[in-house]
């Protein structure tokens, strides 16, 4: 990936807002996440449910690319598919562009380690996931970067 196409992928999730939808999961309130920032309201609806760990992922427009919404819509069913066979709870979210140019539908994972959210970020071919633990900021996870970049 050259230099210009990774600053701005970095620029543009910079400018998102990850929102997490109401759901007894994160105190039946809406979460506005975002990177390198920490969540503390978010952070005591978790430790009630006994989770120490999250992650914000998508299936959308692998690569970054745009692709129809059918599309998405059918990868998107298929990662919730691998949730559920693994047992993972996960709430409906939505990332969305500060300047509200684009959304992709996407889903909060409370419980998922970085390791799992970055292998699902891969196997989705995802630029990037956001995970975060209890206490700690936000963390942007790059998956398709090479090892050691």
């Amino acid at each position: 990936m050259s230099d210009a196409r990774k600053a701005a992928l970095h620029a543009a999730f910079q400018a998102t807002a990850y929102v997490v939808r109401p759901h007894p999961l994160v105190g039946d309130r809406e979460h506005v996440l975002r990177v390198d920032a920490t969540h503390p309201e978010l952070d005591a609806a978790l430790t009630v449910h006994g989770f120490a760990s999250w992650a914000f992922i998508t299936a959308w427009n692998p690569r970054a690319q745009s692709c129809p919404a059918e599309l998405n819509e059918r990868f998107q069913k298929r990662l919730v598919a691998l949730l559920e066979a693994g047992g993972h709870p996960h709430v409906s979210a939505v990332g969305e562009a500060d300047d509200r140019s684009w959304s992709e539908d996407s889903l909060f994972v409370p419980g998922l380690s970085r390791d799992e959210a970055l292998r699902i970020g891969r196997l989705f071919d995802q630029e990037a996931v956001l995970w975060g633990s209890v206490g700690g900021a936000a963390e942007l996870v790059m998956c398709l970067e090479p090892f050691g970049s």
